[in-house]
């Protein structure tokens, strides 16, 4: 190679590397890849910010309350008092009006709130936290559980069910079992049924069937057809292919669902418990007649309390035969107000309060779920106690995935509820068919998308389209 031509091929690597360089971004603020940039800064301006609260566990006020001190040290400027309030209307209210900057808010309420303006929509800021990209599989999904471009709450924990189960009865039946494959477990819907085919009318499942009976259909659904099937799994009911006109309702999955729930509620559950409060399937789990519950995991002191010394077990939610559940959670977090006039300080301190670091700590001493993958490996001690199911939960990212429904679509949500749990009761009852329990659920998920179908933004943009074109 000839030293001229070596030269310059020598010249041009360096001024690709010093380009190449010069995209790296030198802070914390990295551009956003679609509409205007912002960043994610204190000022350092004088600012007051006022958290509302309607209800906080003592130890996680504690937590929060040391944090806001550790964020005053390093920004002396910002103020952050918290501001209790009696009830979730006079909170509320103080988000209506903007007298306070970040207020307490439950996922149930978030539809509303979001619906009607109150909230602030963050989604922009959360595309230059550096820490956005390690949250976990819940935590992903509660800040963008109203769609896409689209982030209102920050959780700070989790409301999810776990499977209880009587380990004692397990472990002796096991016992006496040589072949690793006759031992009976209860992770998946499969192995409920085997327990119940193996242990008799004690083997059976206990459920809160009055208020889940539609959930347990849709992570059967969802588990099966997997979040690629969906538009986005913040609406999931809506097929990826939407535009067609189908739901999920009307794919193989949900033929699948409706197969597995006929054959858990009728012959694997207690009879009567399809129609059971979650204190009744409690009280027949603690009675001793159930050897498995679903239920919040918020239950497990208590049912550990009820139960002899050693007898109770805990797994994460139910897995579908293929080692996958897709299901939704409740949670709760914090919310900004649309009418706040700091808002930028307010998601600086909110990012703050749930970066890997501080929002390890807050789940070390509060019992909260950590928002971040590597909070585990930063805190071993997370993986003991009683919400070890769950934390396993965080580790297997690939068993375990979140969805919701279109909640969004509050007024028709509602009214869908309702509707969900009658055809589904009929359906279990040989009432309708399965084709005509389909149909129905069908029909009414896409009258709601093709009347309303640019209500909420669910399609995730192109992002070579949207680069070329400066629009969101």
């Amino acid at each position: 190679m000839g030293y001229k031509r070596y030269t310059a091929l020598l010249l041009a690597l360096v001024l690709l590397m010093a380009s190449l360089a010069g995209c790296a971004p030198e802070e914390e603020d990295l551009p956003v890849s679609s509409g205007p940039q912002v960043t994610l800064e204190n000022t350092g301006e004088a600012t007051g910010l006022k958290m509302a609260y309607t209800q906080l566990d003592e130890a996680y006020q504690k937590a929060l309350e040391e944090i806001i001190e550790k964020y005053r040290a390093d920004f002396p400027e910002t103020e952050i008092i918290l501001v209790p309030c009696d009830t979730e209307q006079q909170a509320e209210e103080l988000l209506r009006t903007g007298k306070a900057d970040l207020v307490q808010v439950d996922s149930g309420s978030q539809p509303a709130l979001a619906g009607e303006g109150l909230l602030w929509n963050f989604y922009p800021y959360l595309q230059v936290w550096r820490e956005e990209y390690g949250l976990t599989n819940a935590a992903r999904q509660a800040v963008y559980s109203m769609g896409a471009l689209q982030a209102y709450i920050m959780p700070a924990d989790f409301r999810q069910e776990v499977m209880f189960y009587r380990a004692d009865w397990l472990d002796a039946y096991n016992e006496t079992q040589e072949q690793e494959e006759d031992k009976l477990w209860c992770r998946t819907w499969g192995q409920i049924s085997a327990v119940r085919e193996k242990l008799g009318e004690k083997g059976r499942l206990a459920i809160a069937g009055k208020d889940r009976l539609g959930d347990y259909f849709d992570t059967i659904m969802w588990s099966r057809a997997g979040r690629g099937a969906m538009i986005n799994p913040a609406a999931g009911y809506f097929a990826a292919g939407m535009d067609e006109g189908d739901t999920l309702f009307a794919t193989q999955a949900a033929e699948l669902a409706s197969e597995r729930i006929y054959l858990t509620m009728n012959e694997d559950v207690l009879p009567g418990s399809v129609d059971w409060t979650e204190e009744e399937a409690l009280s027949a789990f603690k009675n001793g007649e159930a050897c498995m519950l679903l239920a919040d995991s918020s239950y497990t002191a208590e049912l550990r309390e009820a139960l002899p010394e050693g007898a109770l077990g805990v797994e994460g939610f139910t897995r579908c035969d293929n080692n996958r559940s897709v299901f939704s959670a409740g949670f709760w977090g914090w919310g900004i107000s649309e009418n706040s006039g700091n808002r930028e300080t307010a998601i600086h301190f909110l990012t703050y309060l749930t970066n890997a670091d501080n929002n390890t700590h807050i789940a070390k001493v509060a019992g909260t779920l950590p928002l971040h993958g590597e909070g585990l490996e930063m805190e071993p001690s997370l993986k003991e106690g009683e919400r070890a199911a769950e934390m396993r939960m965080c580790q297997l990212g690939n068993e375990y995935q979140y969805a919701c429904r279109p909640d969004m679509y509050r007024e028709e949500s509602q009214a869908f509820e309702e509707e969900y749990r009658r055809l589904l009761k009929a359906f279990l009852q040989d009432e309708v068919t399965q084709e005509e329990m389909l149909s129905q659920l069908n029909g009414f998920w896409q009258q709601v998308y093709l009347e309303q179908p640019n209500t909420w933004e669910l399609k995730e943009p192109e992002e070579d389209e949207d680069e070329e074109s400066g629009n969101e």
